[in-house]
């Protein structure tokens, strides 16, 4: 991502991705990962500056906060928390860093491996046979306000019926509620066989702390 930036000083936003299995948008069923350099923000990520530039502690209000007080948390360790979406049109798993540094590239090995481990946990417990997407969001290159690493796991689970076009009303087969327990029960079985990280605390042992995500606003050098 960083050498993308790198390479061509017109890129304003690198886009990160991957796709599994045909439903989530691979060309067949293999494991699909992208990197797009692209000349603009993009819609999304400018609604958000925009919320952003009233409320700096915006992240933790609506994302970790809002999560840990309807017990959605999934998991936590030091440097990052999983917990089960809320808002998107298919069922997503949300991971966080907590890092202090918004920028990926210049996190601590330590952060990485954290963020890494969480991720990794996800997908496991997720499974093989589920068609997901990996998004990665992040602060784009041109923003000095403070936005974290965060990465959705979306599974394709669902079939748009056609009356969204119309109503922008998405159907979920699958709440936050049972999103969380799918994925928490799966977790406990894994770790008790050592497929993922130790440091994993699930569900009632992550620590769920108000303002969990640390990242301030550093300036650009």
């Amino acid at each position: 991502m960083k050498g993308l930036y790198d390479l061509n000083r017109y890129a304003r936003y690198v886009t990160v991705f991957q796709n599994w299995l045909k439903p989530a948008g691979a060309s067949f069923d293999h494991l699909h990962k992208q990197l797009v350099a692209i000349d603009e923000r993009g819609v999304q990520h400018e609604a958000t500056l925009a919320k952003l530039r009233s409320n700096a502690n915006l992240f933790n209000e609506v994302a970790t906060n809002y999560a840990s007080h309807k017990n959605l948390v999934i998991a936590e360790n030091e440097h990052a928390m999983a917990f089960a979406g809320f808002g998107h049109r298919f069922p997503t798993v949300e991971i966080y860093s907590k890092s202090e540094q918004p920028d990926p590239w210049e996190q601590t090995p330590e952060e990485v491996r954290g963020m890494s481990d969480m991720i990794q946990a996800m997908h496991a417990a997720t499974g093989t046979e589920v068609p997901c997407n990996e998004e990665w969001h992040y602060r784009p290159i041109d923003v000095d306000l403070a936005m974290p690493w965060r990465v959705m796991l979306k599974w394709r689970v669902s079939t748009l019926a056609g009356f969204e076009g119309a109503t922008k009303i998405y159907l979920n087969t699958i709440e936050p509620v049972m999103l969380r327990d799918r994925v928490v029960d799966r977790l406990f079985a894994l770790r008790n066989d050592r497929k993922v990280a130790d440091s994993l605390k699930i569900a009632f042992e992550a620590p769920c702390r108000p303002n969990a995500l640390r990242c301030a606003r550093p300036l650009r050098g």
